[in-house]
């Protein structure tokens, strides 16, 4: 027997070999958050709970008999269904739905026996509740009057406290981590994380936050090895004082634009949603994850698509209902439009592609609750949570290191592109052609002037172990060859795009991680980790290209909606055809009116 809190006691049964017996009853529960949004903007609510719950179902006669459990008085069976049995909760869901199908959602909520009544006024309210009261009377459903309120603005429904603008965690949740100590045991550390779960849509970068602790639990392999470390009980602390002061949080209205904040660590991510209200930025949801073991290689930006794109499929209610706004300085946008070097990224633009998504530069941040989202990626720093940032673009130089390998099995090269802020893109290229070694450090200078301008690098230092393309490209070496002159001339084309760009020339020594990479390209991409983006250059940067006019009529054709994405971002109305025609436009580009195919 357990007292339950209200001082009546509950009889628990063990029904493990009855439930294994059983057929899972697939009937599903409703999302809870969806639950809980739909009650905001209601003034006036009734909150009612059912009368011992799932007792109010009656078993079948033959059913009775598998119920049974003895005590010292005798042996017994259930009448009514009890609690713990397997497919209950759906059992009472399924009964729930159909009694108040004509309600539910209109001015009712239901999720299995707590059901409230949502009026938006006060006569509304009464006629609500007499509708109510003859649905109950039908299914024969008694209600539990100590539990039951009628007309508040505020009341609490399935963990939470919502009230008419706003959601509030849990007082009871909260407190119950405030006032725990330190875990001592395996059991108590699974506990902590089942109440951490309980508030995790209002807590920023929970996932992040709650890492010792599964830490924890992974290096316990039984109840004697159990130790809890330095770094958990400074988390568990840094846990405490932020869940002293957790936000409420909004619902959006319908069309609302959604702002979306990113943040990547080492082995988590998390998102950060909001609106405006107030000219004050509101949070609406926190979603955070561990990484797994192979998500942890990822390079920083591809973590950041990937925040992105968990977070559209665990809260796709609101990236469906709403426009997305994807306020980020990195260069997410691009990564995903041009996804060519890798098929996961290819897939993922193709996911997000159904969501109406923009990405905008970070200005201020105006809520004290974004504060964990000013570091974006883990070699960022920001003094100030009140920073506000005019242009996304960063005044200092960034740093490309090329190098390029010629050798009878092949020709290849090796760039690494490092920002301001230390974080590194490395880039391998093999080559199908052949190609001298001054060749092949020519092909990688111009593969990274290329790949610096199209993530709209401003200021540019190159290093090469080239001496001769070094020398040739400042004036110091006279380029006799032709193809050399070629080479020179597009690079230093290039690098006129750029505010400053310069070229020196550094010991081998220093560019060892260029040059592995060019050396491993030039025979195969087996052995590169999944942080390097690699691609195949099939023709010279100086050749000629000879291309062909696709377009041969001037009437509408199959490359008409191609066209018009790519001059226009323009897609045609049926959902399935714009996907077609964004798959489709990626192996063309347009100059001018000309619609040509890439190579």
């Amino acid at each position: 027997m357990v007292k339950k809190p209200d001082n009546s006691w509950r009889m628990c049964i063990d029904f493990k070999d009855l439930n294994k017996a059983c057929p899972k009853d697939c009937y599903p529960l409703p999302e809870i958050d969806l639950k809980v949004d739909s009650l905001t903007r209601y003034p006036f609510k009734c909150f009612l709970d059912a009368y011992k719950g799932y007792h109010q179902i009656l078993m079948k006669k033959e059913d009775e008999e598998k119920t049974a459990f003895h005590t010292d008085k005798g042996i017994f069976c259930y009448q009514k269904m009890p609690f713990v049995l397997k497919n209950a909760g759906a059992t009472y869901q399924r009964l729930v739905d159909k009694a108040f199908e004509e309600q539910i959602g209109r001015n009712m909520e239901a999720y299995v026996d707590d059901l409230v009544i949502k009026s938006k006024t006060e006569y509304q309210m009464l006629d609500d509740i007499q509708e109510t009261f003859k649905n109950l009377r039908k299914i024969n459903m008694k209600l539990n009057p100590e539990k039951c309120s009628f007309g508040f603005d505020e009341g609490k429904f399935l963990g939470h406290i919502v009230g008419k603008q706003s959601i509030k965690a849990n007082p009871n949740k909260v407190k119950a981590v405030l006032e725990a100590k330190p875990p001592r045991t395996k059991k108590e550390v699974e506990s902590l994380n089942g109440k951490l779960a309980a508030l995790k849509r209002f807590t920023s970068k929970l996932a992040e936050r709650s890492l010792p602790f599964y830490k924890t639990l992974k290096n316990c392999s039984d109840k004697k090895d159990f130790r809890w470390t330095d770094e958990a009980e400074e988390a568990f602390n840094q846990m405490k004082q932020h869940l002293a002061s957790l936000p409420d949080i909004a619902t959006p209205e319908t069309g609302e634009l959604i702002s979306v904040y990113l943040s990547v660590a080492d082995e988590a991510i998390s998102a950060a949603l909001t609106i405006e209200r107030d000219k004050a930025q509101v949070p609406v949801y926190f979603f955070s994850k561990t990484l797994k073991l192979a998500e942890t290689k990822y390079p920083p930006l591809e973590k950041l698509a990937l925040a992105l794109v968990q977070t559209a499929r665990r809260l796709r209610r609101y990236f469906q209902a709403h426009p997305i706004q994807v306020v980020t300085d990195q260069p997410v946008k691009n990564v995903l439009e041009k996804p060519e070097n890798s098929g996961r990224l290819a897939k993922w633009a193709v996911e997000l592609g159904e969501h109406n998504i923009t990405y905008v530069p970070r200005k201020a941040i105006k809520a004290q609750v974004l504060a964990d989202f000013l570091v974006e990626v883990p070699s960022q720093t920001i003094e100030e949570v009140n920073t506000t940032t005019a242009e996304p673009s960063n005044p200092e130089a960034w740093k490309l290191f090329t190098d390029g390998a010629s050798s009878v099995e092949g020709s290849g090269a090796g760039l690494v592109l490092i920002n301001p802020e230390g974080l590194e893109f490395t880039y391998a290229l093999r080559f199908n052609f052949q190609t001298t070694n001054n060749e092949a450090e020519y092909e990688a200078l111009i593969a990274g002037l290329r790949l610096a301008k199209e993530m709209k690098v401003k200021k540019l230092e190159v290093f090469t172990d080239s001496l001769l393309v070094s020398s040739q490209v400042n004036d110091s070496y006279v380029a006799k060859e032709p193809n050399m002159r070629k080479y020179k001339e597009k690079s230093k084309e290039l690098m006129n795009t750029f505010q400053a760009c310069n070229i020196k020339q550094i010991p081998r020594s220093q560019n060892k991680k260029a040059d592995a990479l060019s050396k491993l390209a030039s025979l195969t991409f087996a052995h590169l980790t999944k942080k390097v983006l690699v691609e195949v250059l099939k023709a010279r940067s100086i050749d000629e290209l000879e291309v062909q006019d696709v377009v041969t009529e001037e009437d509408p054709n199959w490359m008409t909606p191609i066209k018009k994405f790519l001059q226009d971002n323009e897609l045609p109305n049926d959902q399935t055809e714009a996907e077609r025609v964004k798959i489709k436009a990626r192996q063309y580009v347009l100059q001018g009116e000309i619609l040509y195919k890439k190579g």
